[in-house]
């Protein structure tokens, strides 16, 4: 199997990252960050634990469980959520928060510390995540309630049946991921449904589509192979969790697995599983993200043209 095992091998497929693009990056929460957040009724929270393995803890509720106490630090209400006890203060994290109706979505890496039913994630970066992922999952259509089983499964595998169902009906996926140097990040990835694919029981492949070119999550998986994945079936308030090691491969074959309806990838990224879970999350349902009376409407935050050009003047 062709595996990518450098950065240089990387570059050589994507290039360097662009110039451009990292300066859309800032190291604080300023006002556009404090609006998107305030529109925000869900999250994902990426942690490692102490023996350095990934967890995604789901944050969702009313707008306002993501609130910016000030520009360097956001306090996560994760109250219907559950953070590993082995996540320790200081741990790396990222976070992800969604807007229904709203195209981009803004990543916020740094530390957690644990203060009551929440946790602080104490800023090092944050940036607007472009809408290709969202568009491509088709995540703001009206959606109905799900048709699949409301089963869950605890440490289960892909070749269960229930699992196999979820995994057909995904669009919507974050990986969770830190680098070697202990810096935290979760990346949104969408496709059409399905283009999450079970090679075996334990291990799955997914399809690189053309975004933003930063690699984040692949430089972090060439140093660190941990990795959560948490995907998502708009119109379900179920989740499914894969805890494991990743790597990257340009193998022809796996990425013929993955092409699905789109182009060939340039690289398919592989998950060995070590934990599979299919969970019901209140907090999935408490954020009403498939609610269409949730999405907000349009001009209620700026264009993301708006945005990125604040940023860039900012970095």
């Amino acid at each position: 199997m062709s595996a990518i095992s450098t950065v240089a091998e990387l570059e050589a497929i994507y290039g360097e990252q662009p110039p451009l693009t990292l300066g859309k990056s800032i190291s604080v929460l300023d006002e556009h960050c404090v609006a998107f957040l305030s529109f925000a009724p869900f999250a994902v929270l990426g942690v490692q634990g102490r023996s350095g393995a990934q967890h995604s803890v789901i944050v969702g509720g009313d707008p306002g469980t993501l609130t910016a106490e000030h520009a360097m630090a956001l306090r996560v209400d994760v109250a219907g959520g559950v953070v590993p006890p082995d996540v320790e203060d200081g741990a790396p994290a990222g976070l992800v928060a969604l807007v229904p109706g709203y195209g981009e979505t803004l990543r916020v890496n740094g530390r957690v510390r644990r203060d009551g039913e929440s946790v602080v994630l104490d800023v090092e970066e944050v940036f607007l995540h472009c809408a290709r992922c969202v568009t491509r999952s088709k995540l703001w259509r009206d959606h109905q309630p799900s048709e699949l089983a409301p089963i869950t499964m605890e440490d289960s595998g892909f070749d269960d049946p229930h699992v196999l169902a979820f995994l057909g009906a995904t669009s919507f996926l974050t990986l969770s991921s830190t680098d070697a140097g202990g810096h935290g990040d979760v990346s949104p990835k969408g496709d059409d449904r399905g283009f999450l694919v079970p090679l075996d029981s334990h291990r799955i492949a997914l399809p690189d589509r053309p975004g933003n070119r930063r690699t984040d999550t692949f430089r972090n998986l060439l140093a660190n192979p941990a990795v959560s994945l948490l995907a998502l079936v708009p119109g379900d308030d179920r989740v499914l969790e894969v805890r494991g090691t990743a790597h990257l491969t340009t193998d022809p074959a796996v990425r013929a697995r993955v092409q699905g309806g789109g182009a060939l990838p340039e690289l398919a990224l592989l998950i060995d599983a070590e934990r599979v879970d299919l969970r019901h999350e209140d907090s999935l349902q408490a954020s009403g993200l498939w609610r269409p009376d949730r999405r907000i409407p349009k001009g209620a935050l700026p264009t993301a043209g708006a945005i990125w050009t604040a940023h860039v003047g900012a970095s």
